[in-house]
């Protein structure tokens, strides 16, 4: 494909968010949605067209005095992150519920977040990176503050303060590690891969990065924000926000953080992950004490995110590779739990556990439903044949010869979201109907696809694991910075055929590890 064909990767919704306010003002929401929807689904395609034929880099000039240049581009990394994102965004627009309040404001704003997201993952510059990070700040900010829940002004002021916080101490980090550069002024990625640094400008540089997109992310103890957002933000949006939006962190943290500054990555990584070892049990645990479903799949992604820290932090071919991977399984499996919580919210009126029961009953609860709930709950504990099993075992084999200590913890952790999965739909899938609540009308097809979408994606995801871990290979071995012995010569094999037999020798060589 040509090089001007990843202009119509950003250019698709901004021109659909453009042109949607030009609409009559008595458009029907249904409408506004569908071609919201036709903007990301076509984006969709020209990614996976992208993704059978890599276009080549585009350059063009902009500011060059400031170092700022319209360099856009596609590897290992960005193409899968690219596709996830264009995925979940037509999800959670056709997500949205057909009478939503204002939609010639709502769906361009969800469009914007996507085209800022998608134009950070593009980027080949640092400083076109950090304008496309900021632009997501504003349309989501305003997204939580009007149709939020009713703690929305909160949510919202506390979710622009910390998204604030980050992208300061991005800009921070992206100009000084340009200026200080001891081989010249440049934000180009091809040359700042090879940036000479003094080594207190290195720990000055990495330590505003891992602030920027530790919070974005988040993990703790920059978490402030997403416990409180996520119970507050409507369904579609949430599913952008921790399907999409935290993926900024992951991303920036191999692209900048191990790309960019290897030497005093290696040299911090052990409290790196020991602060994801921290942040994976900090959420499993608060996740079992929550009494609202929405707070604890909060808490939940939260755990999840301490495992990506994890493995990014010991850095070996496979630890990276289990990265992507769970970068991705999440990104699906919390979209589908957010999925189902909103047709739950939907039809009932309440994420209470406690005000909910026998959403299984098969005459009067919501048993499809409940039944996609227990499917993305299974696949969030790691329950082999769904995606998030094949994640968490590339990172547990790739940092435990790195950081055992650290990976027990996180292996820990992963036992307990078990703990909470089961006590939480135990509390609302059995149980008898409360008859003084219980007149809930069933979900429709058109309600359910979302979801449907997504667990079909988490269960082929499981058992065709190739699909999570194919795409990037050649990018995380390019940036590993340990062999990971004895790993190391199973990190090729797997990235290249990762089936259910190669999966039994990964399985087989822990258990030896761990004898």
């Amino acid at each position: 494909m040509p090089p001007s064909s990843l202009l119509l990767l950003p250019g698709l919704p901004l021109a659909a968010a453009l042109l949607l306010p030009l609409l009559p003002a008595a458009t029907s929401s249904l409408k506004v949605r569908s071609l919201a929807a036709l903007s990301s689904a076509t984006q969709l395609l020209v990614g996976l067209a992208c993704w059978r034929s890599t276009p080549a880099d585009l350059q063009l000039a902009w500011l060059p005095k400031l170092g700022l240049s319209f360099d856009l581009g596609l590897d290992g990394l960005s193409l899968p992150l690219v596709l996830l994102t264009a995925l979940i965004t037509t999800l959670a627009i056709l997500a949205v519920p057909s009478d939503q309040s204002r939609p010639r404001l709502f769906f361009p704003l969800l469009l914007a977040t996507n085209i800022g997201v998608v134009g950070a993952f593009l980027a080949r510059n640092a400083l076109l990176f950090v304008l496309a990070f900021e632009l997501v700040l504003i349309p989501t900010t305003l997204l939580v503050a009007i149709w939020g829940g009713e703690k929305r002004a909160g949510a919202a002021i506390r979710y622009l303060i910390y998204s604030a916080v980050s992208g300061l101490s991005l800009l921070a980090a992206v100009m000084a590690l340009g200026w200080l550069n001891r081989n010249g002024l440049s934000f180009s990625y091809s040359e700042l891969a090879h940036a000479s640094l003094t080594p207190e400008a290195s720990r000055w540089v990495l330590a505003l990065f891992l602030l920027g997109f530790g919070l974005k992310l988040p993990i703790v103890p920059l978490h402030g924000w997403q416990p409180f957002t996520y119970g507050q933000a409507p369904t579609p949006v949430v599913m952008v926000l921790a399907g999409c939006v935290s993926k900024l962190g992951a991303y920036g943290l191999l692209r900048f953080g191990v790309g960019f500054l290897p030497d005093t990555w290696a040299a911090w990584s052990p409290w790196i992950a020991a602060a994801g070892a921290v942040s994976a049990a900090y959420g499993a645990l608060n996740a079992i004490a929550q009494s609202d479903i929405r707070r604890l799949m909060a808490y939940s992604s939260l755990g999840h995110m301490g495992l990506l820290v994890l493995a990014i932090a010991a850095a070996t071919p496979l630890s990276l590779q289990g990265a992507v991977a769970q970068v991705l399984a999440h990104g699906l499996i919390v979209a589908l739990l957010f999925a189902c919580v909103g047709l739950i919210e939907r039809k009932t009126g309440t994420t209470a556990i406690a005000e909910l029961s026998g959403l299984l009953n098969p005459l009067r609860g919501l048993p499809f439903t409940a039944g996609m709930l227990l499917l993305a709950l299974m696949a969030a504990a790691g329950i082999p044949g769904l995606a998030g099993f094949p994640a968490e075992l590339l990172v547990f084999e790739g940092s435990w010869t790195t950081f055992p200590r650290a990976t027990l913890v996180c292996l820990l952790a992963s036992g307990f979201t078990a703990v909470y999965a089961i006590r939480l739909f135990n509390r609302v899938g059995f149980g008898r109907l409360d008859n003084a609540r219980a007149d809930w009308q069933a979900t429709r097809w058109g309600e359910r696809f979302p979801a449907l979408v997504l667990s079909l994606l988490v269960i082929a995801s499981g058992v065709w694991p190739q699909a999570l871990v194919g795409w990037s290979e050649p990018a995380t071995a390019g940036l590993a910075l340990r062999s990971g012995a004895p790993a190391a010569g199973l990190a090729v094999a797997q990235a290249r055929n990762l089936g259910a037999g190669t999966l039994a020798t990964l399985i087989a060589t822990g258990v030896a590890d761990a004898g």
